[in-house]
């Protein structure tokens, strides 16, 4: 049986790796900051024994102002002083300006002795010889010669002190390679425990529980806000699979009606002997049937397509004046059928980058559906122009039809949408009632807009707005 924490799946975790990081980064800010203090504190020791070997040596330049010429009452007063430090480890050594000694501590290393008083025409200087440490001072006196005096102490002390510290620091350096994974693992875990509940909850997640959502803790920091875009994903994950749902749903109530239809009569014509009218009466009809069956499938063929983001829209340069002309032309047999109008107003040459197939057939389904919601003698425009401020491209079908409710406009773009006035009621026509909401997919694939205005009783005009073409 293996450890946890010898799982190499565990030091993947994005936990184990804060932790080796944050290990890493403290240590080694650790070993920088002990490498430091031990300069540091060397340096400290070291500067405070050179002042205290200069305060000895200025004690033996204010005994020979007080007792010069009197050099055995200045070797007894420096004997004196000397002594007095002794426990400390100092030694002095007095000599004159050509070097030789006038008198030394009895403890005054013979390393000492030996070095040449070098560069002795300065006032002081700091030596190190060995473990022996001193400042040279050079004591000039205006009537009489100038002598030399050593003081200095044994360094091992210092260097012992030293070590007593770095002793220390290391036992500071263990403690942090002990407390700072423990301390980081700690602190790594509070850090990750909210992505865990963000995984843990994602896990569970399924289609059929899109109403789960993250648990939010309102800390505004990077974690939370990741659990709030989750769960607007999700939002719209759940929006989008309701529509389709209800889509499928209100497309297959759409394809039950006309193939009942056809079932129906063709049981009916097999029940009983007919003649030859009676079935070719029965094939019009199911003919008839089928062909709304055909208009169906291709309005949601296009609906499909434009619904897919991975299909781009033909950038080609088409003019919206041509299209509005021969989309008129082809509805005004249609119109006069029904006894309604149908004209080309205002016709600005404005062209847009876009399929002009589908706009054909955006233009189409308006000219449909105004003709049929208007009544006889009425009259449905179609116009072209160019905004004179933004420079987009505006197309306006509008009629004199018996208009929509405003209460209805927010929802005439929804597929199979039924709203029970004159207007909407009956809207199959020819696209199985999804003619507006194939006008809105393919204007919005083209990067324009479409929208609706309508009064009871005065009419209704589309607008579809596109950017213009370069």
């Amino acid at each position: 049986m293996s450890l946890p924490l010898l799982d190499p799946a565990r030091w993947r975790t994005l936990r184990a790796r804060l932790t080796i990081w944050n290990t890493a980064v403290v240590l080694a800010m650790a070993v920088i900051a002990l490498l430091a203090a031990r300069f540091a504190a060397r340096a400290t020791i070291y500067d405070d024994a050179d002042a205290e070997l200069r305060a000895g040596a200025l004690e033996v330049v204010y005994a020979l102002d007080d007792l010069a010429p009197d050099l055995k009452a200045v070797v007894a007063e420096i004997r004196r002083k000397a002594a007095s430090h002794e426990t400390r480890g100092w030694f002095v050594h007095l000599l004159t300006e050509d070097g030789s000694t006038i008198w030394r501590s009895d403890h005054c290393p013979p390393e000492v002795l030996q070095f040449p008083p070098a560069k002795l025409q300065q006032e002081e200087n700091v030596v190190q010889v060995g473990p022996y440490r001193y400042v040279r001072r050079r004591i000039a006196r205006p009537d009489g010669p100038a002598y030399h005096v050593r003081v200095g102490t044994y360094t091992t002390g210092l260097d012992e002190n030293l070590a007593s510290l770095v002793r220390l620091l290391f036992v500071v350096g263990a403690f942090l390679l002990l407390l700072t994974p423990l301390a980081g693992w700690w602190l790594a875990g509070r850090a990750t425990r909210p992505l865990q509940e963000i995984l843990g909850k994602a896990e569970r997640l399924k289609p059929t529980r899109l109403g789960d959502r993250l648990t939010t803790h309102g800390t505004q920091d990077e974690l939370d806000r990741l659990a709030v875009t989750i769960n607007r994903l999700l939002d719209q994950v759940a929006e989008h699979v309701d529509r389709q749902q209800h889509f499928v749903a209100d497309a297959a109530h759409e394809l039950r009606g006309p193939l009942a239809a056809m079932r129906s009569t063709v049981d009916v014509a097999l029940a009983h002997d007919r003649t030859a009218a009676d079935y070719r009466d029965t094939l019009v009809e199911v003919l008839e049937q089928a062909g709304q069956l055909s208009n169906l499938a291709n309005a949601l063929l296009t609906l499909a397509e434009s619904a897919a983001d991975g299909r781009s829209v033909p950038t080609e340069t088409i003019d919206l004046a041509a299209i509005a002309r021969q989309s008129v032309g082809m509805f005004a047999g249609v119109g006069e059928d029904r006894g309604v109008a149908v004209e080309l107003g205002d016709c600005s040459d404005v062209k847009v980058a876009g399929d002009a197939a589908q706009m054909r057939q955006v233009l189409g389904n308006l000219l449909d559906n105004a003709i049929r919601h208007t009544p006889n003698g009425g009259r449905v425009t179609v116009d072209v122009a160019r905004d004179a401020k933004s420079g987009d491209a505006i197309l306006t079908v509008a009629d004199t039809g018996s208009g929509i409710e405003a209460r209805h406009l927010d929802h005439v773009f929804d597929r199979f949408y039924q709203a029970d006035t004159a207007r909407t009621r009956g809207m199959t026509g020819r696209t199985g009632g999804l003619g507006l909401a194939i006008c809105k997919a393919i204007v919005d694939r083209h990067g324009g807009s479409i929208s609706l205005q309508s009064a009871v009783g005065r009419g209704t005009t589309a607008t579809i707005r596109l950017a213009a073409a370069a």
